[in-house]
């Protein structure tokens, strides 16, 4: 467990460091460029990945699409933003993560469909190549390069609450890849699910994501984030709760329950970040952010891992999971208390 932890984290090393590149290149490239190169990166990797005639080549695909993906994460909200208006910012990183979770959905159900996993990959990866060419025909590069570049402190610190926010964001990374990396392990070794029913119950993470996105961004624009990111870190520890039972169908509702809740926190904490910053700007406080949610997601499989060795379950690193939302629950709480106490 602790050896698929470490693999499963490449991944999300990848894309911590790709983080970093991000913030110290966004403000040269600017978001279009930057988007187009992570995308590519993705693409490459993901044809490694269909190609892949070791371990060796399958390690470096995994790291390189991590890496890659920083480049897509951290501009799709700003480049969505743009071409929504302002106004309607919570939607538009709605409608980003609801992308993210139909990929994730289809994703599952084309591998508990499909027999080998290259096929999956292949698929993947055409998806990619289409994707690059709608992201190159529609979206002209016209922004001025931005004076600024390099990490971004400063731009983050503009924010109110920065450091209670990042404080959020990293133990929301660490609930989050805790329940992804672990709910399908503990569905079939823990709860007697078969392999194929796993995967199926897993994919309802996907499909809670898209119909969250869209959903949780507009109630974001109508009730404001301080309500929808206090119900989606609440549903986020229910969630864990509910899968950590791994009852026919309780442990379903929480997966569905778990993909809502996680597009709750992102667009809200997203969403608070483009209220305060626009273009490059957003782009370079983001991807600090990012950083400290890469951070989150590289620890949680490792903690996960080793939790799982030694307790020969993998319920008590959901139970972790749940506990790092409560704690975030509690920092939201303290940084809305602190904010009416200055008004």
């Amino acid at each position: 467990n602790t050896l698929a932890g470490s693999i499963g984290s490449l991944n999300l090393v990848g894309y911590l460091l790709g983080s970093l590149l991000v913030a110290y290149t966004i403000g040269n490239l600017g978001l279009v460029r930057t988007a187009r190169h992570g995308l590519l990166g993705v693409i490459i990797g993901l044809l490694l990945l269909t190609w892949a005639p070791n371990m060796a080549v399958v390690t470096f695909a995994l790291f390189l699409t991590g890496l890659a993906a920083a480049g897509v994460w951290v501009t799709a909200p700003a480049l969505a933003t743009k071409i929504l208006g302002v106004e309607k910012q919570g939607l538009a990183v709605g409608w980003v993560t609801a992308g993210v979770g139909l990929g994730f959905f289809f994703a599952c159900v084309f591998d508990a469909a499909l027999q080998t996993w290259r096929s999956v990959y292949q698929i993947e990866a055409l998806l990619g190549i289409t994707t690059f060419a709608l992201l190159y025909l529609t979206i002209k590069t016209s922004e001025a390069k931005s004076s600024q570049s390099g990490i971004s402190p400063a731009a983050l610190r503009q924010i109110p609450g920065w450091l209670n926010l990042c404080l959020t964001y990293g133990l929301f990374a660490i609930a989050a890849s805790l329940t992804l990396t672990f709910s399908a392990a503990l569905l079939e070794d823990d709860a007697g699910f078969k392999e194929q029913s796993a995967s199926l119950v897993f994919a309802l993470i996907g499909l809670g994501l898209a119909l969250g996105g869209p959903t949780v961004g507009w109630l974001a624009d109508r009730i404001g984030r301080k309500a929808t990111q206090l119900a989606s870190l609440a549903s986020l520890i229910a969630s864990c709760v509910l899968i950590t039972t791994g009852l026919p169908f309780v442990a379903p509702a929480g997966t569905l329950l778990f993909g809502i809740a996680f597009t709750g926190v992102v667009v809200n904490i997203t969403t608070k970040v483009s209220s305060h910053l626009d273009g490059e700007a957003f782009g370079a406080a983001y991807a600090v952010l990012t950083i400290v949610f890469a951070a989150g997601l590289a620890v949680g499989p490792q903690l996960g891992g080793i939790i799982a060795d030694s307790s020969g379950s993998f319920r008590p690193a959901l139970l972790l999971s749940a506990a790092c939302g409560c704690c975030a629950l509690c920092l939201t709480f303290k940084d809305l208390d602190l904010a009416d106490r200055n008004r």
